[in-house]
């Protein structure tokens, strides 16, 4: 990593900037060709990230022919095209034609405004080479943040609560969000000056409001806790997901995560979740979970507005309609609120999470439970299925069958469960202690998890 005299790191050129020789703006080249082609997008409206997918194009074909831009534009019509030829056939024998058709397409801008036109290229039909898409259900979401680190396990809710796109997710800064961790929900302002920090990260340059509704909210702040532990002070324009892996501090506190980063994240934990066809999910599927919960209604009852959903979305309204929402975001706040984020289960959350964490307490890994169980039945099981099969490896953990009997009057009724178990707080647990109840496990905010057999020892 080159470093100044004074041991900071140098601003980091990305390959297609280099292989193009751009100026820092984008607007101009060392290369003639280069320079004509910005000229003509420039005149076409030339957005960031119009320019991002052309220039990372024509350098990744730049470099894989070995000839710079301007020596291109020299060759015959003929050489020239079946280097694109063969350079776009590359992407359609991995599967990707609509990829080949994109490059080739770009390709042809290129040598256009060079005036070399009329390439003889063969197309591809690249309209029925959609790719498999599996989307996440609402509780496999879950399951997902539950296997994944701390920071990962943030991102997967907030994407999954908020329908962002990554390039956002990616744009988000500490400063966004650092003076709401006492609401129940943050609120997310997207707007078109966010590509300045991610070309990509407003699309149509829409402006809108969205939400990381409880779970993400808590999630967020267990992380952002665990990194400034682990790596100190953050500050307002650091990324709000930073990188982690082999990158130097000084870099991951001002290079945003990229959208390769974030797909990563979403297929790793789709994997150690147990979903079969992992491989199909996309972090883009991230907000068709997000959509399936607006559809599905408010937990009172009662349909969400079609136009509500769509502004979520970060979809364009008609225009007279778009500014009513930017000026009523408390209203809609609390309808977001009314929806159904957590699990639907007859057991509440608190519940899950209780027996969750007395599993883990007496070694029982909850997750194998689940996957064990989702391959048994053939199907994903429901969060009712996943809490009886934990109960049910915990009794016989808890409970051989030849040496215990069941006391004459348990202390509370528990529903013929093989323990009882409470959250309580410091100020609390001293009693509880004489009276024999064990400490299970300490929880955030001074409270604990504590735990007492329904059974004794013959």
């Amino acid at each position: 990593m080159p470093r100044t005299k004074e041991g900071h790191f140098l601003p980091i050129k990305r390959f297609f900037e280099e292989e193009l020789r751009l100026g820092e703006d984008w607007n101009s080249s060392d290369y003639e060709s280069v320079d004509e082609w910005i000229k003509a997008i420039n005149r076409h409206g030339g957005s960031v990230a119009t320019k991002l997918g052309y220039f990372k194009c024509l350098a990744y074909f730049v470099k894989k022919t070995g000839v710079n831009p301007d020596e291109l534009v020299k060759l015959s019509k003929n050489d020239l095209a079946k280097k694109i030829q063969d350079f776009c056939d590359e992407y359609a024998g991995r599967g990707k034609l609509n990829t080949a058709h994109i490059r080739m397409q770009m390709l042809r801008s290129f040598f256009k405004y060079n005036d070399i036109a009329e390439l003889k290229l063969h197309p591809y039909n690249w309209r029925r080479s959609r790719r498999p898409e599996r989307v996440p259900t609402k509780e496999e979401v879950y399951r997902m943040a539950d296997v994944s680190v701390l920071r990962d396990k943030a991102i997967i809710l907030c994407a999954f609560q908020s329908g962002l796109r990554s390039a956002t997710v990616s744009s988000l800064q500490y400063g966004d969000v650092k003076d709401q961790f006492g609401r129940e929900i943050i609120r997310i302002h997207v707007t078109p000056e966010l590509k300045k920090r991610v070309p990509q990260a407003s699309k149509e340059d829409i402006e809108y409001w969205t939400f990381f509704s409880k779970e993400a909210n808590e999630a967020l702040r267990l992380y952002l806790e665990e990194r400034k532990r682990k790596y100190g002070k953050i500050g307002d324009t650091e990324p709000l997901f930073r990188a982690e892996a082999n990158v130097p501090d000084e870099v991951a506190r001002k290079h945003p995560l990229s959208e390769d980063a974030l797909l990563k994240v979403v297929k790793g934990a789709a994997r150690k979740a147990g979903i079969k066809e992992w491989d199909q999910v996309r972090f883009h599927s991230l907000r068709k979970t997000f959509r399936s919960v607006l559809d599905a209604g408010y937990v009172d009852g009662g349909q969400m507005a079609e136009d509500d959903k769509e502004y979520l979305m970060g979809h364009a309204l008609p225009s007279q309609k778009a500014p009513y929402h930017n000026a009523n975001l408390e209203v809609l706040e609390s309808r977001c609120k009314k929806l159904q984020w957590s699990l639907s289960t007859s057991a509440s959350i608190g519940e899950i999470d209780i027996i969750r964490a007395f599993a883990k307490s007496i070694g029982i890994d909850p997750m194998r439970i689940r996957v064990e169980k989702a391959r048994e039945f053939r199907r994903e099981l429901t969060a009712e299925e996943e809490v009886n099969a934990i109960q049910m490896e915990i009794k016989k953990l808890v409970i051989p069958p030849t040496n215990l009997k069941k006391e004459n009057q348990p202390r509370e009724n528990c529903n013929g469960k093989p323990y009882m178990s409470k959250i309580i707080t410091e100020d609390e647990l001293e009693p509880y202690v004489e009276e024999g109840w064990e400490i299970a496990k300490e929880l955030n905010n001074g409270k604990f998890l504590i735990k007492k057999p329904n059974y004794t020892m013959i």
